[in-house]
């Protein structure tokens, strides 16, 4: 060994241990507050979870799915004394983390991926913010940072996906503010919008102190440019000048609409405007329509100046350690996530009255987190190594007010998100391998966007115009057979003629074509070569024009390292070498086939599997339901992922192939999916039923409680 790498590898080990050590003594001081309390009110804590127990929760709380049965076989066969925090450590590493805590983002933040900004116009907006979301997690970017950059996101959604966040309530401020002081500061003080609230201290005055920070906050859909702007001033005076009529104007309408369709977009800007009082105020504090002076609710005032920065004095107040509220409710958050239940609840419903179950272990919490700078994953570490997590769960169920004293966590239900990612786990063997192609495909979009964004308003006023003009007789030339199908779809559908709709469908499909290919021709192309400063055109696409500075992000060195991974697999595996092309294939397929639930559209379409689980609608704040339901049982029992699941080179199918015994085979099932080993009794009654195939016995497994329960 090089002697000058000595010195560097005991450095390396002792902060490993003083690191191990801290997070040992910060655990070990929440199980103390809580045996203290344990002793005051005289309840015993449930035993300590068994490794069998342990590896399959801390999956599913970790990394949103249970763990395969290699996962499981190497914990349940280490013998070292560290094996769980080591493990804990693996899971807040991995992608797994990152996937299963934009989950935990995206119900709290309302995060849409795709169509409800306005149709489809909100693509753009939809998955650049769903992808700051990802980047957040897998970065691992503190709390108080990601809020900031949350409330204070200004611009257009391809440089700045957090401009999602306004862009969620565009054009209501008021329930804007309304939600952020929901899920920064766990109060419901949206009633205080139109009156005094009736049950806490809040007024209708206060509502809209705090809201005048973020009144100035405007949120257009569409395209927000000077240059287009320009375009239709140019237009407007050519009309004026020569009588220009109002179907020409229709036309070119179109074209503009042609042009900005791909780039819609979310921009976000905040300009000086006040904020006034409704005109039914009816308190005496002040009148109707009066200016109101911003104030913050609670804690250390903050300036507001209207034409500097009043939303980073918001952020500023918001985030700061001093803000009583803000640090409780991350902590409280997360405890809940871990447990199954916050000291404080509803988590988001803290009045002034309101007081944490236990107060020493809140504060404590609070004050963990801070001194953590608010990283996430450090908090989540502290919290899995706690005696407290790693006992039994409490099975008896928590009724609403009942003071529930932790002596472990809640029995509870899979999320959506858990199970449908357990069941892909079924189905991969490295389930938390970075999806390429999904990546690939998303990052080449939202940098096309960008692309073509740029280079349209690059365009003078009068270049637009110009291009707009040439794709306008496009729309001028079709306009009477565009006219003339809709009416014959109109009239075949009248007579149900479906063979009919069908064929004029398909011709003015055709015809939309046309203009499509027009506007790329004459109005993006142009676009993106100015931009890239070339004198020719490149491709049959402005895609496919190279522009230096908008290049898609280069997966090959991703790709490689998967299909190495996939090789080294089979060869472990002890799939015949003739093989190993197909089998790659095969892996890559599923990838295509069952992403991880981060990887879909969020939320996933109304009868997907996921939305049947309860997967929340992103409408409202956590709105996901864990609650049973029949469609969830038929999905489980007839879902198409389970042709699948049972197919030759599934994880749990080779698990249980690799056995050599019948009662081997039964025991990788119950490791694969439960992470244990049959009992005796499971072992006789299979052994006893007469069609004991692998598949039967998967099916049968899938379709019990213990699969869908976190224990």
């Amino acid at each position: 060994m090089n002697t000058r790498l000595i010195p560097c590898l005991a450095m390396l080990l002792i902060f490993v241990e003083s690191h191990a050590a801290k997070v040992s003594d910060e655990a070990a001081q929440i199980d103390a507050l809580l045996a203290t309390h344990w002793q005051k009110h005289g309840v015993q804590p449930n035993p300590p979870a068994t490794d069998e127990i342990f590896v399959r929760r801390v999956h599913l709380d970790l990394a949103g799915r249970i763990p395969t049965h290699r996962e499981t076989v190497d914990f349940l066969a280490d013998s070292a004394a560290d094996k769980r925090a080591r493990l804990i450590d693996r899971l807040l590493a991995s992608e797994g983390f990152t996937m299963h805590q934009f989950h935990f983002y995206a119900d709290l933040f309302r995060v849409l991926s795709k169509g409800t900004y306005q149709g489809d116009a909100g693509r753009v907006t939809g998955l650049a913010y769903a992808e700051f979301m990802k980047d957040a997690a897998r970065k691992n970017k503190p709390f108080d940072q990601l809020a900031r950059e949350l409330v204070t996101a200004q611009g257009v959604a391809w440089r700045n996906g957090a401009v999602g966040y306004y862009q969620r309530d565009r054009g209501m401020p008021l329930d804007n503010l309304a939600i952020t002081l929901r899920v920064f500061m766990g109060t419901r003080i949206e009633c205080a919008q139109c009156h005094n609230h009736p049950f806490d201290s809040w007024t209708q005055m206060q509502f809209h102190q705090m809201a005048a920070y973020t009144y100035g906050v405007q949120t257009v859909m569409g395209v927000y440019s000077p240059a287009f702007n320009g375009m239709f001033t140019l237009n407007r005076e050519r009309r004026e000048r020569t009588g220009g009529s109002l179907d020409e104007e229709a036309h070119l309408r179109q074209a503009f609409n042609e042009m900005i369709a791909p780039i819609k977009h979310a921009w976000v800007s905040h300009s000086p405007q006040r904020l006034r009082l409704p005109h039914d105020y009816q308190y005496t504090d002040a009148k109707p329509k009066d200016l109101v002076q911003p104030a913050v609710l609670m804690g250390k005032a903050v300036p507001y100046d209207a034409k500097g920065k009043p939303l980073d004095s918001f952020a500023e107040w918001l985030t700061s350690p001093e803000n009583p509220r803000f640090t409780t409710v991350i902590a409280n958050r997360l405890w809940r996530k871990m447990f199954g239940a916050g000291l404080i609840e509803p988590v988001d419903e803290i009045m002034t009255s309101t007081v944490a179950s236990q107060p020493a272990l809140m504060e404590h919490l609070r004050r963990l987190m801070i001194v953590q700078h608010y990283d996430i994953k450090a908090f989540l570490r502290v919290i899995a190594n706690t005696q407290a997590y790693q006992r039994e769960v409490t099975r008896a169920e928590l009724m609403p007010g009942e003071l529930y004293h932790f002596t472990g966590p809640l029995l509870r239900r899979m999320t959506a998100e858990q199970m449908w990612d357990s069941l892909a786990t079924l189905i991969h063997t490295a389930p938390d391998l970075p999806n390429v192609p999904q990546r690939e495909e998303k990052d080449r979009f939202l940098t096309n966007s960008r692309k073509l964004g740029d280079a349209l308003e690059n365009l003078t006023p009068a270049e637009l115009l110009e291009r707009a003009d040439r794709t306008s007789e496009v729309f001028k030339t079709n306009a009477a057979e565009f006219k003339k199908l809709q009416q014959q779809i109109a009239e075949a559908r009248k007579r149900d003629d479906k063979a009919a709709v069908a064929v004029f469908a398909r011709e003015l499909g055709e015809l939309r074509q046309t203009e499509i290919a027009t506007a790329d021709a004459h109005i993006y192309q142009p676009a993106v070569m100015k931009l890239s400063q070339h004198s020719r055109q490149t491709g049959t696409s402005y895609k496919d024009i190279i522009v230096p500075g908008y290049e898609p992000h280069d997966f090959s060195t991703e790709k490689a390292a998967q299909t190495r991974h996939f090789l080294d697999e089979a060869a472990r595996l002890s799939i015949p070498t003739g093989q190993h092309a197909a089998y790659v294939k095969h892996r890559e397929a599923m990838m295509r086939l069952w992403p991880r639930a981060a990887e879909l559209d969020s939320p996933a379409p109304n009868g997907h599997p996921l939305r049947e689980f309860g997967q929340s609608d992103r409408e409202f704040v956590e709105n996901a339901n864990s609650d049973a339901s029949v469609p969830q049982a038929l999905v489980l029992m007839n879902g198409q992922m389970n042709t699948h699941i049972l197919s030759r080179w599934s994880q749990v199918m080779l698990a249980i192939k690799q056995a050599k015994y019948p009662e081997d085979r039964l025991e990788a099932a119950y490791l694969a999916l439960f992470s244990r080993k049959p009992t005796s009794e499971e072992k006789a009654r299979w052994s006893a039923t007469e069609a004991n195939t692998a598949e039967d016995l998967l099916h049968a497994l899938i379709n019990t409680r213990q699969f869908i329960f976190v224990q």
